[in-house]
């Protein structure tokens, strides 16, 4: 009894610590500030007073809590409208909300100090500290299925991202010559498989019998890439070579479903105004700044399965007339100001189109004169004669600005698609002063794991985990369902720790780590307490000089450490830093690779055991990936670099930058990266074998399957 009251004064005073450090912490969330992420982070006396503190019969016990929920794409208004269709009870800022009606959803009132960056004369907007787009859900602790059915419902069917679109436009700028080619008609592309293709022989736009009205919409909304649209992107490209036509502009927007995207590309033009005195004598000049370009207002909405494109479009080009400046002239004649003039052409549609299918714009015409003056040098100044040796030369060009729009609807799923860059080295970022070092993922870097994602026994447990969490959400934290949830794979972190190895090794970073650098702790004998540091190279000369050769020895030298973080013991703490140093027999690589996997298994007691393996020098090449991978993974955080569904194409990772001048540490860690990234298709296996059966065995001990039967109403 007395070691009970021991224990409970014990944790008190931590408590209270705790408390009075942040009166904000409740009581009910030291465990989790103590446990941290994985309960066996707690000490089992720890653990034990804990438990025995929550069943004391004077702890305070909430009716009412509360969760603020940040919606990531809808309205909080928007939202509870949605919300209450469901059945759920709404409550309003401002009021008490009933513990009868539990669960109450409210949602905060937005501040009104979020605006963008405001003009440079404007007063700069104070800044809220609340975030914007919250609710807050009241609930009864004691039941968790009301807050979890809640978070569920919002996620799965309420607050849901919009579907999203790149539209790519091509602004060109064709002359006379090459409307006559190309304007007036269109040869239909050999062998088109549609109705031009199987119905006409040739197609004219301007002087061509339209097809019936159907038709016409279905060569729009189906062309496909095959076709008239084929050959007349083909058609654009030589004409571009051949110089007859320009391109203005390309760009390209990535926009959201029924959001409306702009598109400037443009120049400040100054526009003389003149102003003259009551005699008419001139007075002064002002400029106005007038844009002279390409504009694009669009607004693009995809159509339930993503095949077709309904989209807005506003465009328009205005461009400077040559040779059509007003100038303003003194009374002597002489310039004083000149206006250019600006011609404008603009359209207003809207269309519907097939996905990965151009839309074109046509009928854009402009006519401008050019007056061309030749003469004769010397002759043509002459006063009186200077006619006869002159001539006057005028020009109408024509030319038609032609806007080629193509819509391309993403998928919905983490896959390769236009939104993707190339998969170029422009897109790294190394040696920079101020920033760290970044290498954006290619799809080479990726692992094809489609045995995992199309996996039917694995599917069915993450839905079973899906279902479990909109009960109770707490789950999603716990061992083994964590590792079911949402995107989470069993294993995933040792397959992520070498296809990180496998970016390091492709650039060759390990070449910057030097070998006489890296260090290692050795318990230190002499005083009999804490540990003293050796060089791992001078080391293995002492030892087994031959382990630094390039050819491959019958000796290998071992550091094997034992994960005592996890331990209740004060000595453990300084003990694991230091490896138990051994030295093996591996004649072969197939006996190296044994070796390892069998050194970097539990004790027989159950202690987690991580083992550096050294027979060759690829051996130490293999120690600074790891060296580097440990690095990576802390610079990237755990959560985010050791997660499949981050470490996809086209994302950036942080990479580590190391001077040759710099001391490394071998350490559990370090071991941990070895074993993986060599071993990383064995061990996954184990790890997920070992989830699966973790999560068997759990599921029918709480018989989940017969709590799934129960229908879940709003309040239980």
């Amino acid at each position: 009894m007395k070691r009970k009251i021991i224990y409970i004064i014990s944790v008190s005073i931590t408590c209270s610590l705790l408390i009075n450090s942040n009166p904000g912490l409740a009581e009910e969330n030291i465990h989790e500030k103590l446990t941290a992420k994985d309960p066996s982070l707690a000490t089992p006396w720890l653990q034990q007073a804990l438990d025995e503190l929550t069943e004391l019969p004077n702890a305070p016990k909430d009716e009412i809590a509360s969760k603020r929920i940040t919606l990531s794409y809808i309205d909080p208004v928007r939202a509870t409208q949605l919300l209450t269709l469901h059945g759920y009870t709404i409550g309003k800022p401002g009021e008490p909300v009933d513990p009868k009606e539990l669960p109450v959803i409210i949602p905060l009132p937005g501040t009104t100090f979020h605006e963008i960056i405001p003009k440079p004369e404007e007063k700069f907007p104070q800044t809220e500290t609340d975030p914007l787009n919250e609710l807050v859900i009241f609930h009864d602790p004691s039941i968790p299925s009301q807050l979890s059915g809640i978070i569920a419902k919002i996620n799965s069917e309420i607050d849901k991202p919009a579907r999203q679109i790149i539209i790519e436009a091509m602004i060109l700028e064709v002359s006379s010559t090459a409307l006559i080619e190309m304007g007036i008609k269109w040869d239909k592309a050999e062998g088109a498989n549609n109705f031009i293709g199987s119905n006409l022989s040739t197609l004219s736009i301007g002087s061509l019998q339209h097809p019936a009205t159907g038709a016409a919409l279905e060569l729009v909304t189906k062309g496909g890439t095959n076709g008239i649209l084929e050959g007349l992107n083909a058609q654009i490209k030589a004409l571009v070579r051949e110089g007859q036509a320009e391109v203005l502009s390309r760009p390209s927007v990535l926009a959201l479903d029924n959001r409306m995207a702009y598109i400037n590309v443009s120049e400040d033009i100054p526009i003389a105004n003149t102003s003259y005195s009551t005699s008419g004598n001139y007075a002064n000049t002002s400029f106005t700044i007038k844009k002279a370009g390409i504009t694009l207002s669009l607004r693009p909405r995809i159509d339930t399965e993503g095949k077709e494109v309904s989209m807005q479009v506003n465009a328009e080009v205005t461009a400077k007339i040559p040779d059509a400046d007003v100038n303003v002239r003194s009374s002597n004649g002489t310039i004083m100001a000149s206006s250019p003039t600006i011609s404008n052409r603009s359209v207003r549609t809207y269309v519907r189109v097939a996905n990965n299918t151009p839309f074109i714009i046509g009928g854009l015409i402009a006519k401008d004169k050019q007056v061309t003056k030749d003469r004769v040098p010397g002759l043509g100044s002459l006063p009186i004669i200077k006619r006869l040796f002159q001539s006057k030369k005028t020009n109408t060009v024509k030319r038609e600005v032609i806007i080629v729009l193509t819509p391309f609807v993403l998928s919905d799923e983490n896959s390769i698609g236009k939104s993707t860059p190339m998969d170029e080295d422009a897109f790294d970022s190394f040696d920079n002063q101020l920033f760290r070092d970044a290498y954006r993922i290619r799809g080479e870097d990726t692992f094809d794991l489609n045995y995992l994602y199309e996996n039917k026994q694995l599917q069915r447990m993450k839905d079973l985990t899906k279902q479990l969490a909109s009960r109770n959400l707490n789950l999603i934290s716990e061992y083994p369902y964590k590792n079911f949830y949402g995107d989470s794979v069993p294993g995933e972190e040792i397959l992520c720790y070498r296809q990180i190895y496998e970016v390091l090794k492709r650039r060759e970073f390990q070449k910057k780590i030097s070998s006489n650098k890296i260090i290692f702790f050795e318990p230190d004998l002499n005083i009999g307490s804490g540990n003293r540091v050796l060089f791992l190279e001078d080391y293995i000369k002492q030892k087994a000089p031959e382990i630094l050769g390039s050819k491959p020895k019958s000796k290998a030298i071992a550091l094997s450490f034992k994960m005592n973080r996890l331990t209740d013991k004060a000595d453990s703490i300084f003990s694991e830093p230091g490896p138990t140093i051994s030295f093996v027999n591996c004649p072969n690589k197939d006996s190296w690779s044994k070796t390892l996997w069998e050194m970097n298994q539990p004790t027989k007691n159950g202690q987690q055991r991580f083992t550096v393996l050294l027979r060759n020098s690829d051996d130490i090449d293999r120690l600074k990936y790891a060296i580097l991978t440990k690095k990576a993974i802390s610079l990237n955080t755990e959560d985010f670099a050791l997660r499949l569904s981050n470490f996809s194409r086209g994302r950036l990772l942080l990479i580590p930058r190391v001077t040759e001048k710099d001391i490394e540490l071998v350490d559990i860690d370090v071991a941990r990266a070895f074993f993986y990234s060599e071993m990383y298709y064995q061990a996954q296996q184990v790890a997920m074998e070992k989830d699966i059966n973790a999560f068997q065995k759990i599921t029918k001990e709480k018989k989940h399957l017969d709590l799934l039967k129960n229908p879940l109403s709003k309040n239980n």
